[in-house]
């Protein structure tokens, strides 16, 4: 069982002040203790149980005070934050593109068409075994069940 530090009346609390005081470290504060550890929470649980964090509760009108300020700052950072991150203007680079002869294009351009499979004649010189093409007719004749 988890010894609670005094003052603290529950696990959940405890959890609950530990994780705010791990945002705090998260969020750039000093540890209050020197620690082999590195993860904020582990760092936050140890400061906790040393008493080193000071806490107190709050009535609800408090809290809601708190969490009001909590979200206008969030609010102004994110709003400072937008104003910061306005994109540059990317520099334009021109590449020349080389020069080629007539000849040499013509070549690529037949490579890259293949050859003509729409209505030229193919042969086994052009690496293409021709087939004899069914009429269409056939193609819808099935034949009757026996």
């Amino acid at each position: 069982m988890l010894e609670l530090p005094e003052g603290v009346e529950s696990t959940f609390r405890f959890i609950l002040i530990a994780a705010r005081r791990a945002e705090q470290l998260v969020g750039g504060a000093r540890p209050r203790i020197v620690s082999r550890h590195v993860k904020p929470t582990t760092i936050a649980l140890a400061e906790l149980r040393g008493d080193l964090v000071p806490w107190r509760p709050v009535t609800p009108e408090e809290y809601e005070v708190l969490r009001l300020e909590e979200l206008a700052a969030k609010e102004k950072e994110e709003h400072t934050l937008s104003v910061l991150a306005t994109p540059r203007p990317v520099p334009v680079v021109v590449v020349e593109e080389p020069e080629v002869e007539e000849e040499e294009l013509d070549e690529f351009e037949d490579e890259l068409e293949g050859p003509d499979l729409d209505g030229g004649e193919l042969g086994e010189a052009d690496g293409v075994e021709v087939a004899e093409v069914a009429e269409a007719d056939e193609l819808l004749v099935v034949p009757p069940e026996e």
